[in-house]
């Protein structure tokens, strides 16, 4: 199995023109903003941003002081070792205790890889207790 952690998700609506999303990630890093995670999704003429934060106190303070942030909420962060089937067991146990997984991104570099599972916010805690996530 992975290593399973309960992080908080955030997501922001931009233009969805050339630039914008270089302008959100400069203002990150001007603001030393580390992050876990960044997915970003056209959706018409706007684009939708979904950020888990290495320090989400300090991403939930900037983007609501800019206006942009939209949503929150609790995803789980799992990482491990790369190899076939790796997502299998923690897929497995969700499965069996009938947690609907709603939107993952993962992602292998090197041999690691790394998930993000987005799941009903009813089934935030069974999800933790059935990953073993904190």
């Amino acid at each position: 199995m992975a290593t399973a952690k309960r992080v908080t998700y955030f997501k922001a609506k931009i233009e969805d023109k050339p630039g914008s999303l270089y302008d959100l990630v400069k203002n990150l890093k001007a603001k030393d903003l580390g992050l876990l995670s960044l997915k970003g999704i056209s959706q018409g003429t706007q684009g939708e941003i979904l950020v888990v934060a290495k320090s989400p106190d300090k991403l939930r303070a900037a983007w609501k002081a800019s206006g942009i942030l939209i949503e929150e909420g609790t995803a789980f962060y799992l990482s491990g070792v790369d190899k076939t089937g790796a997502l299998h067991p923690d897929l497995d146990g969700l499965a069996k205790v009938g947690v609907n997984i709603v939107a993952t991104e993962a992602v292998a570099a090197g041999r690691s890889y790394g998930a993000i599972l987005w799941v009903d916010p009813a089934d935030v805690e069974k999800t933790a207790k059935a990953l073993g996530a904190k």
